[in-house]
This record gives structure tokens, C-alpha cells and sequence, in this order.
């Protein structure tokens, strides 16, 4: 047990100090606050603007959509997209469209 300081009526602050730091003057000052930023570029503003309009097209209520799902299908399956002049319609397309729509 260290009773050296129980005269100082049970301050144990040791170090001579102690007066100099009770004493000195705030500068006003108060902690600094750190500030989180995120910067988004133009062209991902454009990218996700055109994700969006796929997105929105995409959800769009097509009441004729089942019909061209199913003859697209039996097409498909079919065979009558397996040749080289409808690989390069739609390889045309894509190019032309810039990758969005065939």
C-alpha cells in the first residue's frame, strides 16, 4: 500500500506538475472533426443513369411480353437464330446501339 501522499488528503497526483496543468488556458479550440466524403465521377453518374433506364424499361408492364417470350422461344429452340447472318444482325446491332439494346 502507498500512503506517501495521505497528507495531501488522498491526492495522488505525483508529478510536480500538477499546479502548471490545473492552471493553463483552454485555446478555444475543440477537437477537430473528421469529415467522410465520397465523389462520384461523371461517367459513373451516366453509367448508373443508364442502368437505370435498362432497370425501368426491364420493369415495365408489357401486356404482349408472354406472346413475344414464347416466340422467341419456339424460335430459339427452333433453330432459326443458329446461323452466321443472324450472329452478325445482331453483333450489327449491339455495335450500333452501343451495347444497351439488340
Amino acid at each position: 500500500m502507498d500512503i506517501r501522499n495521505i497528507a495531501d488528503n488522498g491526492n495522488v497526483e505525483r508529478s510536480g506538475k500538477r499546479l502548471e496543468r490545473a492552471s493553463s488556458q483552454r485555446t478555444g479550440e475543440g477537437p477537430s472533426v473528421v469529415r467522410d466524403e465520397a465523389r462520384i465521377s461523371a461517367g459513373s453518374r451516366e453509367t448508373a443513369a443508364a442502368v437505370g433506364g435498362l432497370a425501368e424499361r426491364a420493369r415495365k408492364d408489357d401486356p404482349a411480353r408472354e406472346i413475344k417470350l414464347a416466340v422467341a422461344m419456339k424460335k430459339l429452340m427452333g433453330g432459326e437464330f443458329d446461323g452466321p447472318a443472324v450472329h452478325g444482325e445482331t453483333a450489327q446491332r449491339l455495335l450500333e446501339s452501343k451495347f444497351l439494346t439488340a
